[in-house]
């Protein structure tokens, strides 16, 4: 403590002089009462250990240094205390005793330092912890470990949702097969279905393609482009047409984007007895394999 200042303690509604011994009620009214210099030192070393037992020993050390007095001595100043201190403030109890160890300030302490020659009160600060903080029990006991049960919860929860979508995010680029559209029944013996089982076939060489099943397709009414884009994250669409010409037939070959419904990409060939289908379709499954 400043030797050169004074040392103001609220608690309990009491308002605590440790340099005049004056103790008064906090909000400012006549009621007061002046402690001896013996009980304002056990008060003073309750207080500055406010929520904290401090044993008998203690305080004869503190008050009665180098000095042998009886128990007895010890016990009427706790008894005083209670007794000049219990009118000023209607908080009870405020000196608790600890059985075969000593005694306990049971309220929450605030300090203030003034200086005589500071115009201002000083800074506070608070000492000690009640034992009886409804405020703090609460925390410790029931809202900290709630806390920290979401905390978890919330963890596993996040960890459940990445670990779904890295399961079910999809390895490679989806694209979506169209049935053949046709204005001949056959190329060269050939039935037209052909052309869509020849670029299923040619996406089994590029790990990086995936293609909708037919069920899937078929099963969806309207327009397919922006439902299959939204839905299955699928980015191409291929269509394939044949023609007949009086040259043979004609197979033209479509990319189409399936967020734009445009057509990114066309090719056509010209269907011959020497020519293969299924060259023509790696050769356009090969150019989606690279975009």
């Amino acid at each position: 403590m400043n030797e050169t200042g004074q040392h103001n303690y609220f608690s309990a509604q009491l308002q605590i002089n440790t340099q005049t011994g004056e103790v008064r009620h906090a909000t400012g009214n006549d009621a007061s009462v002046r402690l001896s210099p013996v009980n304002c030192r056990v008060l003073l070393v309750l207080i500055q250990n406010a929520g904290k037992a401090v044993s008998r020993q203690q305080l004869f050390d503190a008050v009665w240094p180098n000095q042998v007095v009886s128990d007895d001595a010890l016990t009427r100043c706790i008894s005083d205390l209670r007794a000049q201190l219990k009118p000023l403030t209607e908080v009870t109890p405020l000196i608790g005793t600890i059985p075969k160890v000593g005694y306990r300030w049971l309220s929450d302490v605030t300090e203030n330092q003034t200086n005589p020659n500071d115009d201002n009160d000083g800074d506070n600060k608070s000492i000690g912890e009640a034992p009886n903080n409804e405020k703090e029990s609460l925390w410790s006991r029931q809202l900290k470990p709630m806390l920290w049960a979401l905390g978890l919860l919330l963890l596993l929860v996040w960890s459940l949702m990445a670990g779904l979508y890295w399961w079910f995010q999809p390895t490679g680029t989806s694209v979506v097969i169209l049935p053949t559209q046709s204005v001949s029944p056959a190329i060269n013996g050939q039935s037209v279905s052909d052309v869509a089982h020849h670029l299923k076939q040619a996406t089994k060489v590029h790990d990086n393609i995936n293609y909708l099943s037919q069920f899937a397709v078929q099963s969806h009414n309207g327009s397919p482009f922006p439902y299959f884009s939204h839905e299955f994250g699928v980015r191409w669409f291929i269509e394939s047409r044949i023609e007949h010409q009086a040259t043979g037939q004609r197979l033209t070959l479509n990319l189409i984007d399936a967020k734009t419904a445009l057509v990114t990409y066309s090719q056509q060939f010209t269907i011959t007895p020497e020519t293969s289908l299924d060259v023509h379709c790696q050769s356009f499954i090969d150019f989606v394999a690279g975009l």
